[in-house]
C-alpha cells in the first residue's frame, strides 16, 4: 500500500524550513506538494547564539535544561516548522487523516562523530520539540533519526544514501546508471550508487567538508548579504594557488588536527570543525580574490573526494546536483571544468585528478537533479519523509557501507498528538507492519538522545 509522509529539513545555512509531502508506493516516490518558510532574522541570530553557547560548553547539553533562552529558541523554531507544515497541507489540499507522520530532522547544534572524535566520546545534538509540533499540526511526528546510528557505532551522517538508492532504482530503469547525488549545502556530501566490475551493487556516501560555509560567511561579514548566489562577487576575483593549498591543508580538521579531506570514508563533519581566519585571509588577499578562491575550493574539494571511490567500482555516468551551492554559476562551472582540465589544480594533486578522469567510461553528465524529475530544493526534506516511511515499515535507513554503523539501523522515535479520542493512521500502520515494538516513545527532552554524555545512561 502507499504511504504519505511529510519531510522537514532545516540546514546549517538557516535560510528556510523546507517541507515536502511525498507518497511512497513501495520505493516509488511521488512528490505531492512543497512549501518553504524563511527564517526570521531574530531566529537566525538566536540559533547562532545557541550554537555558540553549546560549543562553549563543549557540547554538553546539561545547561539546556531549565534554560529560558533555549526554551525560547526551540519554541520559536518549532512554531515556524508547524507554520510550514500547515501551509503545506493547505497547498496540497490533502486530508491530514491520510498522512501517516511528519519526519523531522530538527536543527543541528553540534556533531562529533567517530571520524572527527578519534578516541574521544562521540555525540550528535539536534534540537526540536516534537510534542509541540504534533499538537500544532495534529499529526504524529517521527524524529531524532541520527541518534540510533551513532549509538550503533555509525557517523549519524550522511543519511541521504538510502534515499538516493531508492531514487536510483527509478533512474536505472530509465537508463541512467551509475549515479552520484551531490549535495551542496553548508557542508557538502555525496552518495554513489553503482556496481563493482563483477556486478555487485554498491551504495556509499560521505561528507565532503565545507561547501557554502566559507563563501557565505565571507559575504555576510564583508557585504552584509547572505550569500553570493549568482557569483557576481566571486567572478570578479582571481584564484590564489597559495590560498587554495592552505585551504586544503587546514580548512577542515578532526579533533586530533588531522586533515579531514584526506580521511577515508565513512566520515561526516560539522561547521564546528571548520578552521579559517577569514579576517586575516581577506586582509592578505582582498575580498574578491579570497571569495573566488573559496568558491573554487568548494568545487575542488568535491572533485577531489571522487578519489575515494574504490578502483573496482564503476564511476558515475551522471552527477545529480542539488543544494543551494550549485546555484552559484561560478562554482558550478568550476566543477564541470575539473572533469576536463587541470587548470588551477595543485601540482601535488594533478596525478590524482588525472587518474580520476581516466576512470570514467564516458564523459559524465553533470546537471541538476530537477532534470531527472527530483526537486533539488526539497531533496533533503524528502530524505526525512522517506526515513519516516521506513521507520513505520521497519526498514533500515543506514548501513555499515553508508555510515560505518555496526549493523543495518532502523532509526527514529515518535510522538502522537495528545488527542486521546482520535485514532491516527500511524498507529494502524505500525500494527500492520508489526513495528510497534521497534519505535520507542519515552524520550521527553527537546534534544537528541545521542547528545554528549549519552554513554553514561547505559
Amino acid at each position: 500500500m502507499s504511504i504519505k509522509t511529510i519531510g522537514i529539513m532545516t540546514g546549517n545555512s538557516l535560510d528556510a524550513v523546507d517541507a515536502v509531502l511525498s507518497e511512497f508506493d513501495d520505493h516509488r516516490i511521488k512528490d505531492l506538494a512543497f512549501h518553504s518558510e524563511p527564517y526570521p532574522a531574530e531566529l537566525i541570530n538566536d540559533i547562532m547564539r545557541l550554537r555558540a553557547q553549546i560549543n562553549a560548553h563543549d557540547g554538553d547539553p546539561g545547561f539546556l535544561n531549565d534554560n529560558p533562552f533555549f526554551e525560547r529558541v526551540v519554541k520559536n523554531y518549532t512554531l515556524l516548522t508547524a507554520q510550514t507544515v500547515n501551509a503545506l497541507c493547505l497547498k496540497a489540499e490533502c486530508d491530514k487523516s491520510e498522512i501517516a507522520a511528519i519526519g523531522w530532522h530538527g536543527q543541528t547544534c553540534g556533531h562529533f562523530p567517530p571520524s572527527i572524535a578519534g578516541g574521544h566520546p562521540v555525540y550528535t545534538l539536534q534540537i526540536a520539540d516534537p510534542a509541540r509540533l504534533a499538537e500544532l499540526t495534529d499529526l504524529p511526528v517521527i524524529y531524532d533519526f541520527r541518534s540510533d546510528d551513532l549509538m550503533n557505532g555509525g557517523e549519524a551522517a550522511p543519511l541521504a544514501p538510502v534515499h538516493n538508492r531508492h531514487l536510483a532504482a527509478d533512474l536505472r530503469e530509465q537508463g541512467t546508471f551509475p549515479v552520484a547525488f551531490c549535495n551542496a549545502g553548508n557542508t557538502g556530501n555525496i552518495t554513489i550508487i553503482s556496481e563493482t566490475t563483477d556486478h555487485q551493487n554498491v551504495m556509499s556516501g560521505w561528507d565532503i567538508g565545507p561547501f557554502n560555509h566559507f563563501p557565505d560567511l565571507l559575504v555576510r561579514t564583508a557585504k552584509g548579504e547572505p550569500c553570493d548566489p549568482d557569483g557576481r562577487y566571486g567572478k570578479q576575483g582571481q584564484i590564489i594557488p597559495e590560498l587554495l593549498s592552505e585551504l586544503f591543508d587546514t580548512a577542515a580538521v578532526t579533533q586530533e588536527g588531522k586533515n579531514f579531506y584526506l580521511q577515508a570514508p565513512p566520515k561526516s563533519s560539522d561547521p564546528g570543525w571548520y578552521r579559517l581566519n577569514l579576517k586575516d585571509v581577506q586582509e592578505e588577499y582582498g575580498f574578491k580574490d579570497t571569495l573566488r578562491t573559496l568558491e573554487f575550493f568548494s568545487a575542488y574539494s568535491f572533485f577531489h573526494t571522487l578519489s575515494f571511490i574504490p578502483e573496482n567500482v564503476r564511476m558515475p555516468a551522471a552527477f545529480l546536483l542539488f543544494g543551494g551551492g550549485w546555484k552559484n554559476p561560478v562554482i558550478l562551472e568550476d566543477f564541470k571544468n575539473l572533469f576536463k582540465t587541470n587548470d588551477f589544480v595543485l601540482e601535488n594533486h594533478k596525478p590524482l585528478f588525472d587518474r580520476i578522469k581516466a576512470r570514467f567510461e564516458t564523459p559524465p553528465q553533470v546537471d541538476f537533479s530537477d532534470k531527472y524529475g527530483y526537486s533539488g530544493a526539497y531533496m533533503e526534506a524528502r530524505i526525512f519523509a522517506d526515513m519516516a516511511r521506513c521507520r513505520i515499515t521497519g526498514e533500515p535507513f543506514s548501513f555499515p557501507e553508508s555510515t560505518g554503523c555496526k549493523t543495518p539501523t532502523v532509526a527514529g522515535i515518535y510522538v502522537l498528538p495528545q488527542n486521546t479520542d482520535k485514532a491516527y493512521l500511524l498507529t494502524r500502520l505500525m500494527d500492520q507492519y508489526q513495528t510497534t515494538d521497534l519505535i520507542k516513545n519515552d524520550w521527553n527532552k527537546k534534544y537528541s538522545r545521542a547528545a554528549k554524555g549519552w554513554q553514561n545512561s547505559f
